[in-house]
């Protein structure tokens, strides 16, 4: 399995190269998660901070965070070496490294602020996302955040049951993916993090885009998905409703050890 995901984002390097795309066609999404991310710097921004993107692919998201937040330090750590090296002829000041997130070279209590993109659902079983979970507290400096970015397993659910209703078919991962399912995830990581409930950052943030990306544009269409279409752009300022999107956002503290 691997294999397979690295295989994939090597493609993902020769298809996009430096574009904004790359790990994330769907426009809307992509501008979602970096204004998320830019949202939440700027909100722990009084002091500069030690910032660390996990999984930062062809390091596009640390481009715009280094431009719209400068004063911190910037860190870009993915294990595809055809993604970094694409990221590291960037012309910003970061440090990009090739490496692991179940066994990262990082000191202990290095960052104030750790986030991902859609990382840890590409390590395709629990215990070891449960592992790279322990890593990312590991990092982080005491009260550290991460800001997490990933994808659910009830989202999706949700979101097939309205398509479902719709006359539309299941909509499926990838197959090297392994969404979080939110029981086992809470349960995990309630010994290592507290979860923040931060107004202006709501968990269900991509919720009515998927509804109307996924189920409405559909049905209009007939079936068909189509990305990035006037249509869905129309819509993509409605407020977060439901829970229909398997892509949820958590902002993680860390806690000391079995507290």
């Amino acid at each position: 399995m691997e294999k397979v995901v690295r295989e994939h984002y090597c493609n993902e390097a020769k298809k996009y190269g430096d574009s904004s795309k790359s790990t994330m066609d769907d426009e809307i999404v992509r501008e979602r998660e970096l204004q998320m991310i830019s949202n939440f710097l700027k909100l722990k921004g009084k002091h500069p901070k030690k910032v660390l993107d996990l999984g930062c692919g062809n390091g596009y998201c640390l481009e715009r965070m280094s431009k719209e937040h400068p004063k911190n330090q910037y860190y870009g750590l993915d294990f595809s070496k055809e993604l970094i090296d694409i990221a590291k002829k960037r012309d910003i000041s970061c440090k990009f490294l090739y490496g692991d997130v179940i066994g990262m070279e990082f000191e202990e209590n290095s960052f104030d602020i750790v986030y991902t993109e859609r990382c840890l659902i590409n390590i395709f079983d629990w215990n070891k996302q449960k592992k790279a979970l322990k890593e990312i507290h590991r990092v982080l400096k005491p009260q550290g955040h991460y800001l997490m970015i990933e994808c659910f397993t009830d989202g999706l659910e949700n979101n097939n049951r309205a398509r479902k209703e719709c006359g539309l078919s299941e909509l499926k991962s990838l197959p090297f993916n392994k969404y979080f399912d939110k029981g086992l995830f809470l349960q995990g990581i309630q010994d290592f993090f507290t979860v923040k409930d931060l107004k202006d950052f709501p968990n269900n943030f991509l919720s009515s885009h998927y509804f109307i990306s996924r189920v409405l544009h559909p049905l209009v269409t007939k079936g068909e998905q189509i990305k990035n279409t006037e249509f869905v752009k129309f819509f993509s300022y409605l407020p977060p409703i439901g829970d229909y999107s398997q892509l949820q956002l958590y902002i993680l503290q860390k806690k000391k050890m079995g507290m």
